[in-house]
């Protein structure tokens, strides 16, 4: 294969639009923005949640694995 060949182009990564947002550096550490109603209903500890960005409240929601909305706002990017 030479690197004009078209198949190669699969070969390369490309990122998912929001897939992962790295939260900017803030003084005094990082904006609280609680846990989600459902991990409550789940009753995970804190343990068993994970921390997301929000972009819009500049802060970190605790949750489910696989939620995606912000309890705060409703933001589903990041």
């Amino acid at each position: 294969m030479t690197r004009d060949d078209p198949q190669q182009d699969g070969n390369k990564v490309r990122t998912f639009p929001q897939s992962r947002t790295r939260p900017p550096a803030t003084p005094g550490g990082f904006k609280d923005l609680g846990i989600t109603p459902l991990a409550r209903q789940l009753g995970l500890s804190a343990e068993q949640t994970n921390g997301h960005w929000c972009s819009r409240c500049q802060g970190i929601w605790f949750g489910y694995t696989l939620e995606a909305q912000c309890p705060v706002c409703g933001n589903r990017n990041g």
